[in-house]
């Protein structure tokens, strides 16, 4: 029984996990509507906050955020989406000049560097950058990563940074020869995982249930 009990426990613990990082992604996505951009998760400090990982840092933290930038227009199109960077909010510079940040592009198994420098500058995305070109239903990932100095000192506890990002699109009519787009949008696998582990849990309860009534009926037929 304590067996069981320990994988029930692991199978509640690893369901917490997956949660937890599926809510973690942050995300673009392209409506068709107007133009119009669609930002989450959002958080208390800004509605279009993509990097809810980025909270509560210490020194010699090393943090990731990863950022899906998606074509979800209702029709068939294809869009080239730009990115830049206008840097550190003012009063943000100092606090956010003590840090690392790292942007790395991964798409169709390639990956690709596009910004490495110091938080508050604009660096490598001072001009417009083109994430790719993207039909309905595709996207490509960013991996942001925060490196904290071990260093970092007191003067900086409790303070808060605002970076700002822009985000361009063109759209374009999609051509004959061009690809087809993919049938199934979006990637289900965080949620396959979770039915899984559901399913799972619920099987080691209903075990648990089971053997804890027939262990009282024996109780009561041995009396």
């Amino acid at each position: 029984m304590k067996k069981l009990f320990a994988i029930l426990a692991a199978c509640i613990l690893a369901l917490s996990s997956v949660l937890t990082a599926y809510a973690a992604d942050g995300k673009v996505t392209y409506s068709g509507n107007a133009g119009q951009f669609v930002f989450e998760p959002g958080t208390d400090h800004s509605l279009t906050d993509l990097f809810p990982n980025f909270k509560g840092v210490m020194p010699g933290d090393t943090l990731t955020q990863k950022i899906t930038v998606k074509n979800d227009a209702d029709h068939q199109v294809k869009v080239k989406i730009y990115m830049r960077s206008l840097g550190a909010h003012e009063g943000s510079e100092e606090f956010l000049s003590q840090m690392g940040l790292r942007v790395t592009k991964s798409e169709e198994n390639t990956m690709e560097y596009m910004f490495l420098a110091a938080a508050h500058e604009t660096a490598q995305l001072t001009d417009w950058v083109c994430l790719g070109t993207l039909y309905s239903g595709g996207e490509v990932n960013l991996d942001v990563t925060l490196f904290v100095p071990a260093e970092m000192g007191n003067e900086f506890q409790s303070r808060i940074g605002y970076l700002d990002w822009e985000f361009m699109v063109e759209e374009f009519p999609v051509e004959d020869d061009d690809p087809k787009p993919p049938d199934k949008t979006g990637d289900n696998s965080h949620m396959e995982w979770i039915f899984a582990i559901m399913i799972l849990a619920l099987c080691m309860l209903i075990i648990l249930f089971a053997w804890r009534k027939k262990e009282k009926q024996n109780k009561e037929n041995a009396a």
